[in-house]
């Protein structure tokens, strides 16, 4: 017997069936985007002036230095390790830098990126070369970072700086802080490496699978160092830009961030195990970050609850992105 179909009733089922798969594929590629959505969508609500441009401003400026050290953490956790003194370093680079201002900008400059990618190539050698796991080195320097900050001034911030150094942040462009472009140059830089260059390539492979990268004449000890490295330079930048900000050099600025660069990465998506991760996704996290930072502050919540909201919520925004990710894989 034949059993005739109703062409509308067949083309209306593919039609859903389309429409449900764009969606899911429009989830896929963009459910942490969304998510960021709606989370400012509900700070705006319950405070409209968080949208206010002022407040946009203040969100994209307390973004940058994190963004900064964040887009250095990313290229490191590609390769399959991560560096807990990140934060530490931009610290120390900006007690260099505030001590020798008086040796002249270049001077000072160059002693404050040679310092940041230094320790970044120390840890990337002591981990490349010994095969130590990378949490037990990066800890080591994180404590020794701690301890060698608070030395280099007897524990005291360095507040009388030169009008060059100042001015680096009261500077704009098309109404823009500098500090913010100093974040967007760097985002950019990073994106192009892990994007468009061979070591790039050669990150995500070391990171993907270290022995198979081995066998194809992928210099993984090489490699791996120059990642620190480069997580290092990162890390000079952000610890300058911190000093320019702040107009102080402090030993014990930036407390958690390195942290919150891990949280920002891991949030946009990039796999702890490696081989997996963009900048333009490690952005939207650092993004999320200081937006549930200054929405809770314009919302009231207590300090003693925003750890616990922000946990939460960075759970959530994981969850979220995670559970359409595992669909396309």
């Amino acid at each position: 017997m034949t059993v005739s179909v109703d062409p509308s009733l067949a083309e209306g089922k593919a039609k859903s069936g389309g429409a449900s798969s764009a969606f899911l594929r429009l989830m896929q590629k963009n459910g942490l985007m969304l998510f960021f959505a709606v989370l400012l969508l509900i700070f705006a609500a319950v405070r409209p002036e968080f949208l206010s441009l002022p407040n946009l401003r203040n969100i994209a400026i307390s973004a940058a230095v994190l963004g900064i050290l964040a887009v250095g953490q990313t290229i490191v956790i590609i390769t399959g390790g991560f560096d807990l003194s990140v934060a530490r370093n931009a610290v120390a680079v900006s007690m260099v830098l505030a001590l020798l201002v008086g040796l002249g900008p270049v001077v000072a400059l160059l002693g404050a990126v040679a310092t940041g990618m230094l320790i970044g190539l120390t840890n990337g050698v002591l981990i490349s070369q010994t095969k130590v796991n990378p949490f037990v080195v990066t800890l080591g320097m994180y404590t020794i970072l701690g301890s060698v900050v608070l030395l280099l001034n007897n524990g005291n911030a360095i507040s009388q700086l030169p009008d060059w150094i100042l001015n680096m942040a009261k500077a704009e462009f098309l109404g823009i802080s500098s500090v913010v472009w100093w974040f967007v140059i760097v985002a950019i830089a990073g994106h192009l490496l892990l994007a468009h260059t061979k070591f790039g390539r050669h990150l995500y492979a070391v990171g993907g699978n270290p022995s198979a990268a081995r066998v194809s004449g992928v210099r993984v000890k090489r490699v791996t160092a120059l990642a620190y490295l480069v997580c290092g330079l990162a890390a000079a930048i952000g610890g300058i830009i911190l000093t320019a900000r702040l107009q102080i050099a402090s030993p014990v600025a930036l407390p958690g961030a390195e942290l919150d660069a891990i949280a920002a990465v891991i949030i946009g998506g990039t796999r702890l195990s490696g081989g997996f991760g963009s900048i333009p996704r490690t952005i939207l996290g650092v993004l999320i970050l200081t937006s549930l930072s200054s929405g809770l502050v314009l919302m009231g919540v207590s300090s003693y609850w925003q750890g616990a909201f922000k946990g939460a919520i960075i759970i959530l925004a994981v969850i979220f992105d995670v559970a359409f990710a595992s669909r396309r894989r």
